[in-house]
């Protein structure tokens, strides 16, 4: 589910646990939105530990949007969220981290803006920034999807038309979000990498635990401990030699069951070269579209799972489901909070992970 429960880390504390991030055009020309999602199932019972996961952000944590601007997987730009409070509305400061400054794991850089939970804040100079509860825009069959893969790689037949029951794993559930609305002279035309992380502060010492990049790479492939802790504390840069193995080797096997390609574990390095390093591309002045043609940003409707099982299993997959139907089509673009269902069972339900 999107980075949903990727670690063990993060199924302990929803409030670390980025689900998903989106990159489309905003509203003026050449202007950006940036979305993160934290905290899938809020306000429901956490499947792992029973307690409800959190509606509101870590305290003195550091929510990160990370730019690299000049393609060499590196941020060069952050534009930083940190909340005070446990309890809703939460007030929350933004600061931009740039260059060298950015890769500083003891930097602060300059604040820009304040605003609380709940609320639309112009910060100047940066664009429209919201903050609070809104409905998971994830939408795939989860469930069905990892019963496919683990059916399949246990030996089951190739029934490519099980890999999606058509019910949306995350239709009824929340998140919390963070939406930026970027300013044209902020994106400045430039062509960027997108993605996200949440850190610690341990006495003015940033820890990552926690990031982010294209949907379902962590949930995919990188669903264990030990692969999950090197993946959250790391950069980009180290993708492809980090886990280029895993990606390629997972790969292969699935493609050697599904008997979709000739030489299974060559075509498992083209998928690594494709899928890593772990950020979204963007260029303001093309068309956004995470699609068959290439990746191009991610907007809230775009089949990500389609596009992203199809090249994982060389042969086109369907997610048999339509985008949820209650996103916003302008700012803050992620649907309101939805009702909580009353009971916690069939009608939330999340795909079983790896605990090993």
């Amino acid at each position: 589910m999107g980075h949903h429960f990727d670690s063990p880390e993060s199924r302990a504390d929803s409030r670390i646990n980025i689900t998903d991030n989106y990159v489309f055009h905003g509203a003026a020309p050449g202007s950006a939105v940036v979305i993160m999602c934290v905290s899938p199932l809020a306000g429901l019972p956490s499947p792992f530990t029973g307690t409800a996961q959190a509606r509101t952000f870590r305290p003195s944590c550091a929510y990160d949007f990370r730019f690299d601007t000049d393609d060499d997987a590196r941020v060069d730009r952050i534009a930083r969220f940190v909340f005070d409070g446990d309890s809703a509305p939460q007030a929350w400061t933004l600061s931009v981290l740039d260059g060298d400054e950015a890769r500083d794991h003891h930097g602060i850089g300059r604040m820009i803006g304040r605003g609380v939970s709940g609320q639309q804040t112009e910060v100047a100079g940066f664009g429209k920034v919201w903050v609070g509860d809104a409905g998971d825009p994830f939408w795939l069959d989860a469930v069905a999807a990892k019963t496919f893969i683990d059916s399949l790689l246990g030996g089951g037949a190739w029934q490519p038309d099980t890999f999606s029951t058509g019910n949306p794993t995350t239709g009824a559930t929340n998140v919390i979000g963070i939406v930026a609305e970027l300013l044209p002279e902020w994106v400045a035309g430039q062509a960027f990498n997108l993605y996200t992380t949440v850190s610690a502060n341990d006495h003015g010492h940033w820890t990552q635990v926690q990031r982010c990049g294209k949907p379902n790479l962590a949930a995919t492939f990188l669903d264990d401990p030990k692969n999950s802790l090197r993946y959250n504390s790391s950069d980009p840069d180290t993708d492809r030699a980090q886990f280029g193995a895993v990606v390629a080797e997972t790969t292969s096997r699935l493609v050697a069951a599904a008997g979709t390609h000739e030489q299974p574990p060559a075509y498992g390095e083209i998928v690594a070269d494709s899928l890593l390093p772990d950020m979204i591309p963007f260029n303001p002045e093309r068309a956004a579209s995470f699609g068959f043609a290439g990746i191009n940003g991610r907007a809230l409707g775009d089949d990500f799972g389609a596009v992203v099982y199809s090249c994982v299993f060389n042969f086109p997959m369907r997610t048999a489901l339509a985008p949820l139907a209650d996103s916003r089509s302008s700012f803050p673009y992620l649907a309101p909070a939805r009702p909580l269902p009353s009971g916690y069972g069939s009608e939330v339900a999340v795909p079983p992970r790896n605990q090993g």
